[in-house]
């Protein structure tokens, strides 16, 4: 089963098919950068017909299913596909060899799922990244074992993590901003939460009386569509409205906070 791009469920894993609207419920489909997060990977789905139950018995991984069946259809596939190779996690086989570019790595992660259950059962896929580029070879995915007593569970077709293809090395070199960026931010800053009915095109109170809006959402789309300097035409726009100094601008706690960007 080839990976496809990961989907947002609603209902279901992204949460539920509530709007923004008074009185509804946040749902983590409503925050852009969850979604934008969640959709950026390509999605791995359990190849098996078995379904299996990894459970933690006093501090000992059992592997609960049947494949006898399965493994005469499939002779090839060593079944169960489970194996407990370390304390605290066990792997699987992906059924799937993915050869990505050179000086790429094929990254594995929990699948956005994984976040946003509440039972205990969801795969904790771990992090790592394999050079699928020269490695010929199915590859394996590493799990989090559960706790003593809890279980996670393994089904056709579910979900249980996803893969990202990430250059293989990157540089970060850290600086703090310079006066001048920094003080246009905290100028953005100041302007965006004195703007918010103007920016917004929706705001609701949720069902616990606290304030949201899709302030985010719309200068995303100023960006998408004209660029850094389009959201600041924009943002900056709002000054002559409010009749404030450059001072006053100024005056905000976003100056206390340590400010860093990425330098290429």
């Amino acid at each position: 089963m080839l990976p496809s791009p990961i989907k947002l469920s609603i209902p279901g894993w992204s949460g539920l098919e509530n709007s923004h609207s008074h009185g509804d419920s946040p749902q983590p489909w409503h925050c852009p950068p969850f979604v934008d997060a969640s959709t950026y990977g390509l999605e791995l789905k359990y190849p098996f017909q078995t379904e299996c139950r990894v459970k933690n018995v006093n501090g000992k991984l059992v592997f609960e299913g049947d494949f006898s069946e399965e493994n005469k259809s499939i002779p090839e596939v060593r079944l169960p596909p489970f194996l407990c190779f370390a304390d605290n996690h066990f792997g699987m086989t992906s059924a799937l060899d993915i050869r990505v570019p050179e000086d790429y790595v094929l990254r594995t992660e929990p699948h956005p799922a994984f976040y946003t259950d509440t039972t205990g059962t969801f795969p904790c896929c771990l992090p790592g990244h394999i050079q699928t580029h020269w490695w010929p070879k199915i590859f394996f995915v590493v799990f989090k074992s559960p706790r003593v007593g809890c279980e996670v569970i393994f089904k056709k077709d579910m979900p249980y993590g996803q893969v990202l293809v990430v250059p293989k090395k990157v540089l970060y070199d850290i600086e703090t901003m310079s006066e001048e960026e920094a003080a246009e931010r905290e100028k953005m800053n100041f302007l965006i939460e004195n703007n918010i009915k103007s920016i917004a095109k929706n705001s609701w109170i949720d069902n616990k009386g606290s304030n949201f809006s899709d302030k985010y959402k719309q200068l995303s789309s100023v960006f998408a569509k004209k660029g850094y300097q389009g959201v600041k035409d924009f943002i900056f726009s709002f000054m002559n409205k409010l009749r404030i100094s450059e001072s006053t601008a100024r005056k905000d706690t976003y100056k206390k906070c340590p400010i860093f960007r990425m330098k290429k």
